[in-house]
């Protein structure tokens, strides 16, 4: 007789996070703002079982169950997704990028980026509701928000209007990636 293994992955959620679920969408809601997570998007296959218990010392931990050897991975992946929003509930996320260039500068209005960024005419990009911008310098740009993912990917966007050069570096640039400049044509 061939018993099933349940495999059981459990978070303990901060007291300063509060979380719900119904109708297979994860509900967390923190000090710096809420985040849904659809589980259908994450377990297509539906191979995984989400609850919410709350333990006798009132602490609330979210358990996730899975019968399926292929389900492991996904376990250990959603384990870390999550534990990500509650760091970004909390504490909140910063995403840096910089303008190198002579003459390059950033400006803002009301949501709205303009890059002057070497061309012959200005580039604008509007930034999400859900993501707070914000200029220390001409030339420094940061993004603020809770999810980490869409950050990166909006920081990506913004590099994407004017990518650093492979031998000089001038472009849009972000501060924790290091690049290396290749090395120009020798006489």
């Amino acid at each position: 007789m061939n018993s099933q293994l349940i495999t059981k992955q459990s978070i303990s959620v901060p007291s300063a996070i509060s979380v719900s679920c119904q109708n297979s969408v994860l509900l967390l809601k923190g000090p710096l703002g809420q985040v849904k997570v659809n589980l259908q998007k994450h377990d297509k296959l539906g191979d995984c079982f989400f609850f919410v218990q709350t333990t006798q010392k009132n602490e609330t931990v979210l358990t996730f169950s899975t019968t399926k050897k292929r389900g492991k991975v996904f376990l250990n992946a959603f384990k870390s997704l999550i534990s990500q929003y509650f760091v970004g509930l909390t504490q909140g996320f910063l995403v840096t990028l910089e303008c190198v260039g002579i003459g390059y500068r950033i400006t803002l209005e009301n949501k709205t980026l303009r890059f002057k960024v070497g061309l012959s005419h200005v580039l604008d990009f509007c930034v999400p509701e859900d993501v707070q911008v914000f200029l220390p310098k001409q030339n420094v740009l940061c993004f603020f928000g809770v999810d980490k993912k869409r950050l990166n990917k909006i920081a990506a966007e913004v590099q994407f209007l004017k990518f650093p050069d492979s031998y000089k570096g001038k472009g849009l640039r972000l501060k924790h990636v290091k690049y290396s400049l290749k090395e120009g044509k020798q006489k």
